[in-house]
């Protein structure tokens, strides 16, 4: 009996020991950029929610402050590929605040605005957004993907 849970835990030992077999600076790199889109993302989603100018001025400082906090990270220059989408990613972000969602503001905001021209301009204002995002997001999935393959890190 006592072999038997010596054997079992020592298996135990073992397989937490492979569990945490990878680099804790680039596990710590990548937590961070994935927490920064987090953070951006859920303002974003307050402001589809309720498009206001106050939404609009908590996205941007948002961005603003996880720009700077990427900005931070100490990065090894054989990661660079990553980090440089990253911070591609995010000025997108920062580009999108200062324009399409601007633009949408306006328009919801534009009480002389019919329902059809509300919805065209919408529109086109989601088709830039598309279009951008068609630049930006291929990069940095596949920069993400080839980073957590190397360091054998989960993308969440």
């Amino acid at each position: 009996m006592r072999k038997l849970f010596g054997i079992l835990l020592l298996l135990i030992v073992v397989n937490i020991s492979n569990a945490q077999n990878y680099n804790v600076e680039a596990y710590k790199i990548h937590q961070s950029i994935v927490e920064a889109q987090q953070n951006i993302g859920k303002e974003v989603y307050e402001f589809n929610a309720s498009a206001t100018d106050l939404n609009l001025k908590i996205l941007k400082f948002e961005i603003n402050r996880s720009i700077a906090f990427i900005d931070s990270l100490e990065i090894n220059k054989d990661d660079s590929t990553y980090y440089q989408a990253a911070k591609q990613l995010f000025s997108w972000y920062k580009d999108l605040s200062d324009h399409e969602y601007a633009d949408l503001l306006k328009i919801v905001e534009d009480p002389d605005l019919e329902y059809k021209d509300f919805k065209a301009k919408k529109i086109k204002i989601y088709d830039a957004m598309k279009a951008k995002s068609a630049a930006v997001y291929p990069i940095f999935n596949a920069a993400q993907e080839s980073y957590c393959k190397k360091y054998k890190l989960k993308i969440e």
